[in-house]
């Protein structure tokens, strides 16, 4: 008998879930799904709304945008890349989004009916990799943040004794920094994500007003938008305009691409299904999209005023020579960061880890893992320059892609809007496919990522291969996507899958009506299909 003080920490399966039934696989509370009626339903337009305003206000969307000015497009072009890049990931943002709220079930538990039972642990661990990797990225902005504030406070801290070769791209005071930052987080880590609304609003509130605030200095600083704006592409390299212009429309998309995938997490708790269509349009295409426009304009700014091109919003700061501009600036981007991470991250991680244990692992606990793990990315090697953070941007994008592709096609073609939610909770049933493994799949990954490998090579410092490849990898993401998406459409169309739906438990709220009514009538549509909760 396992020791009692281990007992305290196992997680059970909820009585009467799908997962207790027979042939039921591991489960928790956190895989369970969401119905319609649970009082977790709590979120409305302002909490998606809000969610999209946390996720646009943060160092590295503002990066994303400025670092196509280091690299030589103007900002007219700069800006166009951010709103294409917005356009093109909003729709698998939308299409998944909406299966998370009509079936109350997150991005593990989804994956099950596209990659299998157990192919699904595939999917989340590429994707898990990726959130813990962002997290540690975000930690470390969030760390230079702390220095920033600890110089504007005490100057002297700007002469603190460095031990670290410069070869790590990481100095001591920034170390220290990133650990107290990774402390600060620790607290907020416990809050689940139903209640995550209330950190998303208070972000609301505070970061829209910090960048206009940030906008109007700009503008002035700079005597208006002429100046701002009227710089041309400049692509020092000779690389052709076009592939830099798509390779920062790959870097627009990245950041998002997990989101893209996502999603489902969040909207599960989401009251009513057409309000998360919209509010996925409006708050990436147009909210996010402002986010990336505050950076090109302060990057442009800043080589007006100053003759400084930097893409990082706390060198601006400092640039300022102003104590209290430069706490306080550094204080909104701090909290900027810890929204971001906390509301992306974390979040995917622990649902991810909770998939692979969930006897031990609830999104509480995932969340504090993800923060261990995090450390060992190494992100200031990826911070270290513009280039190597678009390089990292556009290396997992092309992981991501295929992955969306293959959601789309699954679930919106080839199952017609229809999933068997008894059946993603057991082993065997119809989403074991191949011994737990969907091979359809994963043909459609590898053939999905095959067009971008030459790219990434040469990303990755292989010279040996042609610089033309990389031509191809500026659109790593929306190539895995398209690929991947029509190879899983023609493999199912040749090898069809089983399906099956049975009363009470094949939720059937997406038929092609449902689109059409209202929130009330669709929620009231989601209790009359759920009554196996």
């Amino acid at each position: 008998m396992a020791p009692k003080i281990v007992e305290r920490f196992r997680l059970h399966t909820e009585p009467g879930s799908f997962a207790s039934a027979s042939g039921g696989l591991p489960s928790n509370k956190d895989l369970d799904p969401v119905p319609f009626e649970s009082d977790e339903r709590t979120w409305t337009w302002p909490s998606l709304l809000g969610f999209w305003v946390a996720e646009a206000f943060s160092i590295s969307m503002y990066q994303v945008a400025s670092s196509s000015i280091t690299k030589g497009l103007s900002p007219g072009l700069a800006i166009t890349a951010v709103l294409v890049g917005h356009l093109l990931v909003c729709i698998p943002a939308m299409l998944n989004g909406y299966i998370g709220c009509i079936y109350g079930i997150n991005f593990p538990v989804l994956m099950r009916s596209a990659f299998g039972v157990y192919g699904a642990y595939f999917a989340v661990f590429v994707r898990g990799v990726v959130a813990c990797i962002w997290f540690g990225t975000q930690s470390f902005q969030g760390g230079q943040c702390i220095q920033t504030m600890l110089q504007a406070i005490w100057p002297s801290f700007k002469d603190f004794p460095n031990h670290i070769p410069a070869s790590a791209h990481v100095t001591s005071a920034q170390m220290l920094c990133f650990f107290l930052f990774i402390i600060i987080q620790l607290p907020l880590l416990w809050l689940h994500v139903s209640k995550l609304r209330f950190l998303f609003m208070a972000k609301t509130i505070v970061m829209p007003i910090f960048g206009m605030t940030l906008f109007i200095w700009a503008l002035v600083a700079a005597r208006g938008f002429g100046p701002t704006f009227s710089k041309g592409t400049n692509i020092k390299d000779g690389t052709p305009v076009a592939v830099v212009f798509f390779q920062c429309v790959t870097t627009t998309i990245s950041p998002k691409a997990t989101l893209a995938l996502n999603m489902p997490d969040f909207t599960r708790y989401a009251k009513y299904p057409r309000q998360v269509f919209w509010t996925q349009a409006v708050g990436l295409c147009v909210l996010v999209t402002l986010c990336g426009i505050l950076g090109v304009t302060v990057t442009s700014a800043c080589q007006e005023v100053y003759g400084v091109t930097t893409w990082n919003p706390l060198q601006v700061s400092l640039l300022w020579e102003n104590r209290a501009a430069q706490f306080f600036s550094a204080l909104c981007w701090a909290f900027a960061v810890i929204g971001t991470n906390i509301s992306a991250n974390s979040v995917s991680f622990s649902n991810d880890l909770s998939l692979w244990f969930p006897t031990w692992i609830n999104t509480r606990r995932g969340a504090y893992v993800c923060c261990i793990i995090s450390i060992a990315a190494t992100p200031w090697n990826i911070q270290y320059s513009a280039a190597s953070f678009s390089a990292f941007l556009g290396g997992y994008g092309m992981f991501l892609g295929p992955i969306a592709g293959i959601m789309m096609a699954d679930f919106w073609v080839l199952r017609k809007r229809h999933l068997n939610l008894a059946s993603l909770y057991r082993h065997p049933d119809i989403y074991s496919f191949f011994h737990g493994f969907n091979l359809r799949a994963f043909v459609a990954f590898v053939c999905g990522i095959a067009p971008n490998l030459a790219g990434l090579a040469r990303a990755t410092g292989n010279l040996s291969v042609p610089k033309t490849a990389t031509y191809v990898y500026s659109l790593s993401w929306l190539i895995g996507t398209i690929v991947s998406f029509s190879i899983y459409i023609l493999v199912g169309k040749i090898w069809p899958m089983e399906d099956k739906f049975e009363e009470g438990q094949a939720m059937d709220g997406t038929d092609g009506s449902s689109l059409g009514v209202s929130d009330e009538e669709g929620k009231g549509m989601g209790e009359s299909k759920v009554k196996a909760f």
